[in-house]
């Protein structure tokens, strides 16, 4: 593909936008180590997608660098156009890109991941929280990631935690993910946590007896 007077987006360009387009908000070492390039392939592509009105490309805040988007555009040309284009927000780009990390990491060992977007775009075309928490009161919670395995088997939720939150909120949150295990549409759920995040929620988990569907691990 070209446009007017950019270089010819190839199909690596465009697995690696649709990369972009899951995810939302990724930032460039997220797109450099999940296309598994080194400095140069990876802003050469940078600026192929950006000329071609493909991303669009901000400064982080906080230490993240260069972060991309994927326009109206490029959703579309990547096959993605069931994904609402993603918003930088400072109150959630340090978590979104985090996330886009830990997903790159592991769709780079093989892993199969499905993000937040599609988990919310999936349910929006069943008209149903298939892969929710459910909090009561018609209040749901989505996962930050899903790992799917191929063993026919529900996925794995993924929940990020930087920064702790409330008990009550917490154990909410806990009580609701083993309810959904229990029902089999989560195998389990996986907090992934910084160090000095994860001592609070074992605590919670201990405290909410949600160990059999629920897994503490360090980020």
């Amino acid at each position: 593909m070209t446009n007017g007077r950019t270089e010819r987006i190839s199909r690596r360009d465009l697995e690696v936008l649709e990369f972009v387009a899951r995810f939302g908000v990724v930032s460039r070492e997220a797109v450099a180590g999940w296309a598994g390039t080194a400095q140069t392939c990876t802003l050469n592509r940078e600026r192929r997608l950006r000329e071609a009105g493909l991303v669009e490309v901000r400064c982080g805040v906080w230490g993240e660098g260069k972060l991309l988007a994927a326009t109206r555009a490029g959703l579309a040309l990547c096959g993605r156009g069931e994904l609402r284009p993603a918003r930088f927000s400072l109150a959630t780009v340090r978590h979104e890109t985090i996330v886009a990390e830990l997903a790159a990491e592991l769709e780079r060992a093989g892993e199969s991941t499905v993000s937040e977007r599609e988990i919310a775009a999936r349910e929006r075309e069943h008209g149903e929280r298939l892969l929710s928490a459910e909090l009561g009161a018609k209040r749901f919670h989505r996962a930050d990631l899903l790992r799917v395995g191929d063993d026919g088997e529900p996925p794995e939720a993924i929940e990020v935690e930087l920064t702790a939150k409330g008990q009550a909120r917490l154990d909410e949150l806990l009580r609701a993910w083993r309810w959904a295990v229990a029902e089999r549409r989560l195998r389990r759920v996986v907090y992934r946590c910084p160090p000095r995040i994860r001592p609070a929620v074992e605590r919670a988990v201990e405290r909410t007896e949600t160990g059999s569907a629920v897994a503490v691990e360090e980020l």
